[in-house]
Order: C-alpha cells, then structure tokens, then sequence
C-alpha cells in the first residue's frame, strides 16, 4: 500500500451538510488518494449509493445532517448492502449502544474534529481485507 496516499484508487461517498467541512474534508481524502463523492445530505448519499453501488469502496456519513441524518442512511445503505463499509462520524460520541450497532455492522465511527492521520488509519483499517 503506498504509506503517501493509502487510499489510492478507492471510491468514497462522503456527506455532510456543512460545506465548509465538507470541502475541508473532501480534500483530505483526496490527500490521502482517495476520488471523492461529496454530497450534503443522507437523501442524497443513499441515493449516490443505489446509483453508484459497485463503484463505491467506502461511505463517510455526518450523524447530524438535516433530513435523514447519517444513522438512518447507514441504515438505508446497509439495508440495500450488508457489507458495505460505513464510517459515521460526529462531534458527540454516540451511546454505547449505537456504537455497538455500529461496529458489528463492520463499520467504524470517527469523532469530530479529526486529523489526516487518524482519518487515514480509520478508512485504512476497514478498507483493509479481514
């Protein structure tokens, strides 16, 4: 794996609402090699998702988003494919509960704000084949 851009030639769907966030970390993950599929709403990334299933390697997902907030997309996703690989992420850590759900759905969850290297190791783990 190249150690400068870990996610090189991988795919991700990334929504947030706040497009200042969005940009920042859409240039991150460009950073890290990734093509990004920036969208700013849950609608809009499950249905990114349906259209884009295949080509999508990872889904980044705000919790807190206006209309379907990021759990019910995760949700929505998950639904249509229970393998996809979800990141949520928020700046209010979830209940223990949700975080489980979370994570045996083989997702991972990332708390607000975060640097490259932790964004990098998050993606990087769960991209990684088991």
């Amino acid at each position: 794996m190249d150690t400068d851009q870990p996610l090189r030639n991988r795919v991700i769907l990334f929504a947030d609402d706040e497009p200042r966030l969005r940009m920042l970390v859409t240039m991150m993950l460009e950073d890290l090699g990734a093509q990004v599929i920036a969208v700013e709403s849950g609608e809009e990334a499950v249905a990114a998702y349906a259209e884009r299933q295949s080509d999508i390697d990872l889904v980044m997902l705000d919790m807190r988003m206006k209309g379907m907030g990021g759990e019910k997309a995760f949700a929505a996703i998950k639904q249509m494919a229970p393998k996809a690989k979800i990141v949520l992420s928020s700046g209010i850590l979830p209940d223990a509960a949700l975080l489980a759900t979370i994570h045996s759905a083989g997702g991972a969850f990332i708390e607000k704000p975060f640097d490259l290297d932790v964004l990098s190791h998050t993606l990087s783990a769960l991209l990684s084949p088991q």
